[in-house]
C-alpha cells in the first residue's frame, strides 16, 4: 500500500466532513443566498456514493487501517452505498420544509450523521465503535428538536438525549469489562475468543461485557425491551428524522454488531445464544402484538420497527456465514419499506399525529401515495413478490437449516400477526373513499378533499416502492448469488 492507500480508502468519508462543514461555513458566510445547501448535500452524498464504488473496484484498498482501528472490505461498501441511497431519500422528503429556516444546520448535522454510521461500521475497536455511535446520535438528538414549533419535537428529542445517555453509559461499561476480561477491545478477529481459553472467572465476565455491550447496542436497534423510548419519540419528533432515525441507524448497528460477535459467537456462547434468542422471541411477540393495538400509525411503524429488530436477530442467534448474508439482504428490504412507510405517514400529516381514521379513503385522494404505502407495508408484512418475503424467508430458512425450526415457526407466527395492522391501513386506503374537510398543513395541501405532496417528497416515496418490487423480483437472483 502506498502513503496515499487511507486517503483513497476513506474518501467517501472525507467527501462527507468536508461537506458538512462545507454547508456550515458556507451559510455562515453567506447567509441568505439561496438554499443551495441541500443540492451540495445531495452531490456531496452522490460523491461519496461514487467514491465508495471506487474503492470497491480497487481491491488492493481493502483491508484494516490505523493500527486495526477501522477496516474497508465488501461490508463496508455495502453500508456506504446504502446509507447514501437512504440519505439522499431523507433530504429528498425534507425539501419543503427545514425547521425555521434552519437549512445549514439541518443538511450538516445529516451529512454529520452519515459519517458517524459509516464510522460505526468500519469500526474494529470497541472504543471506536463508540466514538462513532456518538458521532451518529448526537447531530440526531440535535435534528429530532430542529422544528420547535412542532408541539412534540422539543420533547421527544429530550427523551431521545437523555436514554440514549443512559444507553452510551451502560455500553461504555460493558467495554471496560470486556477489556478486563478478554485484555482488548479489538475485534478485528471477533471480540470474543473461544471461552475454554479464558477460564470460568473470565468467561463469565465476558458474558457480562456481552450484555452490557447488547443492551447499548440494543437501545439503538428498538430490540426489546431496550426499545421504551422509540414509540414516544416516533410520534412526536420531526417526520423527516423519524423516518432516518427509525432506520439507517438500526442498519449501522446490526452490521457492527456483525463484526463484533463474529460468525462463531452463538456455538462458543451458549448463555449469549440463549439471551439473544429470548430477546428475539420477545421482540417479535411483544411488537407485533402491541403494534396490532395501535391507531397512531407513527407509533404502531415503531413497534413494527421491535417487532424487525426480532427477526433480524434471528441471525445472530443461529450464527453462521448463511445467517449473515440473509441478514444483509433483509437489511436493506427492511431499509426501504420502513423508510417509505414513514415518509407516507408524514406526507399524510407532516405536523401532527397521524391515526388510522387519516388514511380512510386514501385511494381516492392520491392513488400513487396509497400505493407506495400498500407496496412498502406489504413488503415490511413478507408478502410475495415484494423483496421483504425473501428477505424474511432468508432467515427463516437459515433458522431451519440451523436447527431452530421452532424459532422459524414463531417467526411465520408472528409475522401473520403483523398482516393485521398492515391489512387495517390497506383496508382504510382502499376499502372507504371519504370526503375529508379541506385542511392545509406545511409540505402538504388538501384541495378538495385530494392531497397534493411536493413532487421531492413523492419522488423519495416511489423509489421506496421500486425498491421493494426490484429487490423482489431480483430476491432469488441475489441470494442465489450471495450463497
Amino acid at each position: 500500500m502506498t502513503h496515499l492507500s487511507p486517503v483513497l480508502a476513506f474518501s467517501p468519508e472525507i467527501v462527507l466532513v468536508l461537506a458538512g462543514a462545507g454547508v456550515l461555513c458556507f451559510d455562515a458566510i453567506w447567509p441568505g443566498r439561496g438554499r443551495v445547501e441541500r443540492w451540495v448535500t445531495l452531490a456531496a452524498m452522490a460523491l461519496a456514493a461514487a467514491c465508495a464504488v471506487l474503492v470497491a473496484m480497487s481491491p488492493q484498498l481493502y483491508g484494516v487501517y490505523f493500527a486495526g482501528s477501522l477496516r474497508v472490505d465488501a461490508t463496508t461498501t455495502f453500508a456506504r452505498l446504502l446509507f447514501m441511497a437512504t440519505g439522499a431519500l431523507v433530504v429528498l422528503s425534507s425539501w419543503g420544509g427545514d425547521g425555521e429556516g434552519a437549512t445549514a444546520e439541518y443538511y450538516g448535522l445529516l451529512l454529520l450523521s452519515l459519517l458517524g454510521e459509516s464510522v460505526i461500521v468500519m469500526s474494529q475497536t470497541l472504543i471506536v465503535l463508540f466514538v462513532g455511535i456518538e458521532m451518529l446520535a448526537l447531530p440526531c438528538y440535535a435534528l429530532m428538536a430542529m422544528r420547535k414549533h412542532l408541539a412534540g419535537a422539543v420533547r421527544a428529542a429530550l427523551k431521545y438525549f437523555l436514554l440514549g445517555t443512559f444507553a452510551s453509559i451502560v455500553m461504555l461499561y460493558g467495554v471496560a469489562l470486556a477489556y478486563g476480561a478478554l485484555h482488548t477491545i479489538s475485534y478485528v478477529n471477533g471480540l470474543f475468543p473461544d471461552p475454554v481459553t479464558l477460564g470460568a472467572v473470565r468467561a463469565g465476565l465476558a458474558m457480562a461485557a456481552f450484555l452490557l455491550l447488547f443492551a447499548g447496542l440494543g437501545f439503538k436497534a428498538t430490540a426489546f425491551p431496550f426499545h421504551f423510548w422509540s414509540p414516544d419519540v416516533y410520534a412526536g419528533g420531526s417526520a423527516p428524522i423519524v423516518a432516518y432515525v427509525a432506520t439507517v441507524p438500526k442498519v449501522a448497528v446490526m452490521l457492527a454488531l456483525l463484526r463484533v460477535l463474529g460468525p462463531g459467537f452463538a456455538a462458543a456462547y451458549p448463555v449469549g445464544r440463549t439471551f439473544i434468542l429470548i430477546v428475539a422471541v420477545l421482540s417479535m411477540v411483544y411488537g407485533n402484538v402491541v403494534a396490532l393495538l395501535q391507531d397512531d400509525v407513527r407509533r404502531m411503524l415503531a413497534y413494527s420497527g421491535v417487532a424487525n429488530t426480532g427477526y433480524m436477530l434471528i441471525a445472530f442467534a443461529v450464527g453462521g456465514a448463511a445467517s449473515a448474508r440473509a441478514l444483509m439482504f433483509f437489511l436493506v428490504v427492511y431499509a426501504f419499506g420502513n423508510l417509505g412507510a414513514f415518509l407516507v405517514a408524514m406526507a399524510v400529516g407532516p405536523d401532527r399525529p397521524v391515526s388510522l381514521k387519516d388514511f380512510a379513503g386514501l385511494a381516492g385522494r392520491n392513488g400513487l401515495l396509497a400505493g407506495g404505502m400498500a407496496v412498502c407495508l406489504f413488503s415490511l408484512a413478507g408478502t410475495p413478490p415484494l423483496g421483504g418475503f425473501f428477505g424474511k424467508f432468508a432467515l427463516f430458512k437459515a433458522a431451519v437449516d440451523g436447527g431452530y425450526a421452532w424459532l422459524a415457526l414463531i417467526a411465520l407466527v408472528t409475522t401473520v400477526i403483523a398482516v393485521g395492522y398492515y391489512l387495517g391501513v390497506a383496508s382504510r386506503m382502499y376499502g372507504s373513499l371519504v370526503q375529508p374537510e379541506e385542511t392545509g398543513s406545511e409540505g402538504v395541501a388538501s384541495i378538495a378533499g385530494r392531497i397534493v405532496v411536493p413532487r421531492p417528497l413523492m419522488a423519495a416515496i416511489v423509489t421506496c416502492a421500486l425498491a421493494a418490487v426490484v429487490l423482489g423480483v431480483a430476491g432469488v437472483t441475489l441470494l442465489a448469488a450471495a450463497g
